[in-house]
């Protein structure tokens, strides 16, 4: 896992951040579709202070709509109080409203989960998501597939989302897992003549291939051109051969070794 300090991988682009984490900016349908009430969340509702109970209807509607709960200023919701007061709650002054304390906040997340059937993603449910993205790594070390996954577990499971800053530590956690997993597999089953050919690659003088050689394309189609195209293949078929057996003993996907591929390029 990697430490809170530690540089966050850039999964999501700051408008998808906002459109999954952003507060919900309802129009007039969405506020019909989420703020609608069945009979047991309006009995709950009913049970409290008309002050108190349309915030819980406020966050109903707002959890029902992204799965986790916000901290907002009372201008930013004003539209959304409006339109509940008119519906649910007539007569009541939404400019007196104030915000509720902090305890009577947690009653109605509590209240919230309960009618929803959520549960928060506690300490276990967040060592089972981890072992999940973990498998999912070997399948894929794209970041924002493995998010995306863990996005969807959590709603599968009826979870609340975690926090964007604690998946961006999770996925970066387990990326960095996998890519250690590999390179000690690579240690332990690559032959001697693999390893060799790897540094040399890496770190070889002009009269060796390099990576910045097997990059360019040739310049033409002439006799010399091809001939070092075929001492290309020669020189490569073997780290192929081996590359071809390892996929299948590291358990790599195609996705995965298309990945590690394109970083050749990178």
């Amino acid at each position: 896992m990697q430490t809170p300090n530690a540089h966050r991988l850039n999964i999501l682009t700051p408008s998808e951040i906002k459109d999954l984490y952003g507060l919900p900016q309802f129009g007039d349908q969405e506020r019909q579709q989420y703020f609608e009430m069945s009979a047991q969340e309006h009995q709950s509702v009913e049970q409290r202070r008309a002050a108190i109970g349309i915030f819980q209807v406020l966050e109903l509607g707002y959890f029902k709509a992204k799965r986790q709960f916000f901290a907002f200023e009372l201008s930013a919701v004003l539209p959304d109080l409006r339109y509940l007061a008119r519906h649910y709650f007539p007569g009541l002054e939404v400019n007196a409203l104030t915000l509720p304390s902090k305890p009577t906040r947690v009653l109605i997340q509590r209240a919230v989960l309960e009618l929803l059937t959520y549960q928060p993603c506690g300490a276990a449910a967040k060592e089972d998501l981890l072992a999940r993205l973990q498998r999912n790594a070997a399948l894929s070390t794209q970041p924002a597939y493995i998010l995306r996954d863990a996005l969807e577990y959590l709603a599968q499971k009826r979870l609340v989302a975690l926090q964007y800053t604690t998946l961006q530590d999770m996925v970066g956690g387990v990326i960095a897992s996998e890519g250690l997993r590999v390179t000690q597999l690579l240690e332990l089953h690559a032959p001697e003549f693999v390893l060799k050919s790897l540094d040399a690659l890496l770190f070889g003088d002009e009269n060796i291939l390099t990576l910045t050689d097997i990059k360019h394309e040739p310049r033409n189609f002439g006799l010399k051109e091809m001939r070092r195209e075929v001492e290309r293949r020669q020189h490569f078929q073997p780290l192929h051969e081996f590359a071809q057996t390892f996929l299948t003993t590291a358990g790599l996907s195609q996705e995965s070794g298309k990945y590690y591929a394109s970083l050749v390029k990178y």
